[in-house]
């Protein structure tokens, strides 16, 4: 115990923090950004019931509530986390507080397939476009589920 690399963001080869550096808008890599697949897959309940939107989130900056006063669906599936994910989707990271900073988690991925099929399932398929550009795939590719 108490060897090797500390935990938490900074310590981890899974999750990559972004300097300043690489905030800068003129980096294609910043613009190609994958959206963080822990906004659809990996929902963090913590002890005192806040649901939150990030597993790296340890200062709970993003809490989108708490599930002793709210149903889990109610708030995973509702309007502040479809407002954190198509942020992601549109490449806007630095509007949500931590994700601006965060290279994201890398041991699990969105396909494109499953982003244009949370899109289309939501109403919001007006977004591909700006997807499909912004992380320069051909759009005439089938990105569908099924």
């Amino acid at each position: 115990m108490g060897r090797g690399r500390p935990k938490g963001a900074r310590g981890s080869s899974l999750l990559r923090v972004l300097s300043a550096r690489d905030l800068e808008p003129e980096r294609p890599e910043q613009s190609r950004r994958m959206p963080c697949p822990g906004l659809w897959k990996t929902p963090v309940i913590r002890w005192d019931g806040e649901l939150m939107a990030c597993c790296a989130d340890v200062d709970g900056e993003i809490s989108v509530g708490n599930l002793a006063d709210h149903d889990f669906e109610d708030l995973w599936f509702g309007p502040q986390m479809t407002e954190y994910r198509l942020l992601h989707i549109a490449g806007r990271f630095e509007e949500i507080p931590k994700c601006w900073s965060c290279g994201g988690i890398n041991f699990y991925k969105m396909s494109p397939a499953e982003i244009r099929q949370w899109l289309e399932d939501n109403g919001h398929l007006e977004l591909w476009s700006v997807y499909v550009e912004r992380m320069g795939l051909d759009p005439n590719d089938d990105f569908s589920c099924g």
